[in-house]
């Protein structure tokens, strides 16, 4: 018995070991993101992101985007957008400079509805000027997100996505990302998100806790029925 604890605690240290310092925390991520209806065929979504190495310090990005949208149908539409990230790429505190980013990005979304279920894919491209301390890339990249909603009742839903990503330099397949949470209904319009997120980024995987809200606006015009007065 005294042999196999020993084994055991021998394996557990060569793991850590084999972690990185950003595999060896359970991290987190902030989100709020918002849904403006301007129109029947314009959309807004102003976007924001504050990720963490730990639950609630040591900083690693912070994203900020704003997309408009064209609704081609009532579940499909193609939208424009631009996001600037701040992002501390080394765990520990430090004193090198931050990586910025500026993005341009293009995507197409389409959404079916199945009873309780709803599916939604999302195709995106994206243009990434990255800013290092010794030099500036230009980076290209696809991906495709895939998210199932279940609805349980008028207060909870819950979520899965599946979002593969394509890098069109170096490492081909250099990213992937797996989300199940649950949701809460708190307000007509908003709704509260928590779940967790595992992602794959080139040779890390991480372990990430995710809190989100999100607010929904309409300001389309009402339009009456006469013949119903």
């Amino acid at each position: 018995m005294k042999k196999l604890l020993t084994l055991l605690v021998s394996l557990l240290a060569l793991v850590g070991k084999s972690q990185s310092p950003s595999e060896a925390f359970l991290g987190s991520w902030y989100t709020y993101g918002s849904n403006h209806r301007l129109s029947e065929k314009y959309s807004v979504n102003p976007y924001g992101e504050l990720r963490f190495y730990e639950p609630s310090s040591n900083y690693n990005l912070a994203f900020f985007s704003i997309r408009g949208n064209y609704h081609l149908k009532d579940n499909q539409s193609i939208g424009l957008g631009y996001a600037y990230l701040d992002i501390d790429t080394v765990f520990e505190f430090d004193n090198e400079p931050n990586v910025h980013e500026n993005r341009l990005f293009e995507q197409y979304t389409l959404s079916r509805k199945f009873e309780k279920f709803v599916l939604i894919h999302r195709a995106r491209l994206e243009q990434r000027f990255l800013d290092f301390k010794d030099r500036n890339e230009t980076q290209n990249r696809f991906r495709y997100r895939l998210s199932l909603k279940y609805t349980l009742n008028k207060t909870l839903f819950l979520i899965a996505t599946e979002e593969p990503f394509v890098n069109f330099q170096d490492q081909v397949f250099h990213e992937n990302r797996f989300y199940l949470g649950i949701g809460f209904q708190i307000m007509e319009h908003s709704q509260l998100q928590i779940g967790y997120l595992k992602q794959h980024i080139r040779k890390n995987s991480l372990n990430r806790i995710q809190v989100g809200i999100s607010i929904k606006t309409d300001h389309r015009k009402t339009t009456t029925n006469v013949s119903r007065l």
